[in-house]
């Protein structure tokens, strides 16, 4: 079989993270463009991969005749997908898919009348010790509640487009929609939302970012679960993970960590992924589209809409100060 004739969009960090991905899948995907909106960016990528440099995506998309898109752009510069979907190429797209549910619906409809295959990147959810931890906990009506963690501190030069709500969406839309999906995959669609995102600890004249935020959501299931996040905490003092309470057992996963522990009565059980989550989500894309089966992909746009929905309503519901009803 032909390798897939993919471009890639967006040629900043998280891309250098596939790009490793891609050279050790190069016998199932070929590169046939880069771009980005920095022109030296793009072309970087491009002599990486031996292929030509563009700075609009829908152009390069028409020139090369892909077989499909990567895409990982800031949240508030998502909407080219749409006339991408109309070359009929199958998407991966960067979480998040978008940075307001106005445009992340409009690119929904498109995906779905194309009927492409398509996957977002919550990469989490194909740890080995993720799906380990899902089979174990595969009813919601086991869990009691769950408490998860984004502790991060960052290091953005000034006039980085993540500062900005009006770009990157805050810290919950951007960063920490990881951890709501994962609370999300174990306890099911929320019910309700209470945020309360307070900007506390920066001093920056440069941001508007949340960077002190407690979010509590009820599911349908019955489960609560309690968010804590910032990213200005100490580089000595990084954390994220989930902690599950479910009938006689805990379940801590730290997904950067790639480990899950296990605490039952008298006996605790430490595991560490033996997978790269970032290869096999893409591999898991690429065979996706060649078989034109969708099923095994954990994380469809349509899924992904759905914790957009979420953390956009977590910013609401601080906006408003108020609980919302889904």
């Amino acid at each position: 079989m032909k390798p897939l004739r993919v471009v890639l969009i967006g040629c900043g960090g998280i891309m250098n993270v596939h790009a490793k991905s891609l050279t050790s899948l190069r016998d199932v995907a070929r590169v046939v463009a880069c771009v980005d909106v920095v022109k030296e960016r793009a072309e970087e990528f491009a002599n990486r991969f031996g292929c030509s440099a563009y700075s609009d995506p829908v152009k390069a998309v028409s020139d090369t005749k892909p077989d499909a898109a990567l895409i990982a752009v800031p949240p508030n510069a998502h909407g080219f997908e749409e006339e991408v979907l109309e070359h009929g190429v199958h998407l991966f797209i960067e979480k998040p898919v978008a940075i307001n549910l106005e445009v992340a619906s409009r690119i929904l409809r498109k995906i779905e009348k194309k009927g492409v295959v398509n996957s977002v990147g919550y990469m989490w959810r194909y740890l080995d010790v993720v799906r380990l931890a899902k089979n174990t906990l595969s009813d919601p009506s086991d869990i009691g509640m769950i408490y998860g963690q984004y502790v991060w501190a960052a290091n953005f030069p000034p006039n980085h487009w993540w500062l900005q709500k009006a770009s990157s969406g805050g810290q919950i839309v951007e960063q920490v929609t990881h951890t709501i999906d994962l609370i999300r995959y174990f306890a099911g669609e929320a019910a309700s939302v209470y945020a309360r995102l307070e900007r506390r600890l920066s001093k920056e004249e440069t941001t508007d970012v949340e960077d002190s935020s407690i979010i509590t959501i009820r599911h349908r299931s019955g489960v609560t679960s309690t968010v804590v996040a910032t990213w200005k905490s100490v580089n000595t003092m990084q954390e994220t993970f989930l902690r599950i309470f479910a009938r006689g057992l805990v379940v801590d996963i730290a997904g950067h960590q790639r480990k899950i522990i296990f605490y039952r009565n008298n006996r605790v059980e430490e595991l560490r992924s033996t997978v790269d989550p970032y290869f096999e989500e893409l591999k898991t894309f690429f065979e996706a589209v060649q078989s034109g089966d969708q099923s095994r992909i954990l994380s469809p746009y349509s899924d992904a809409y759905k914790t957009l929905e979420l953390t956009i309503m977590a910013n609401e519901s601080h906006r408003l100060g108020k609980m919302i009803e889904v």
